[in-house]
C-alpha cells in the first residue's frame, strides 16, 4: 500500500498510518490545526497517528484512545522545548496538549 501522498502543503498520509495494518484515518480538523501548527513552529515530526486498536493496545494507549478515530497524534519536540510548543498548540485550539517530558513528544488531539 502506498500512502505516500500528500494531504496539505506540509504533511502525507503515510505520515498518520498505524505502522502494524498501514491503514489510515484522519479526522480533518486534526490536519488542519497540525497545518496551522506547523506554519508557525516550523518543521513537525509526526511519531504516531492513527492506531488501530491492536497496535493502541500494544503501545500501552487508552482504551478511549482519540488516536484510534484518527483525531490524535504525537509530535516530537525536544524536553527544552514542550513548553513554548504546547503554548502555541494550545493558541492553534488543540483540545488536548500533553506533554511527555523526558520521552521526546507532545500529544496533541481534537475533538470530534
Amino acid at each position: 500500500m502506498n500512502n505516500r501522498v500528500s494531504l496539505s502543503p506540509h504533511f502525507r498520509l503515510d505520515e498518520f498510518q498505524c505502522p502494524c495494518c498501514l491503514t489510515v484515518r484522519l479526522q480533518p480538523e486534526l490536519l488542519h490545526r497540525l497545518e496551522a501548527l506547523r506554519g508557525r513552529w516550523g518543521p513537525v515530526r509526526i511519531t504516531s497517528g492513527y492506531r488501530c486498536p491492536s497496535h493502541n493496545r500494544e503501545v500501552g494507549g487508552v482504551e478511549n484512545s482519540r488516536h484510534m478515530v484518527g483525531a490524535a497524534a504525537d509530535v516530537a519536540v525536544a524536553q527544552q522545548r514542550q513548553r513554548s510548543f504546547c503554548l502555541l498548540a494550545t493558541e492553534e485550539g488543540f483540545s488536548s496538549v500533553i506533554p511527555y517530558g523526558s520521552r521526546g513528544f507532545v500529544h496533541l488531539a481534537v475533538d470530534l
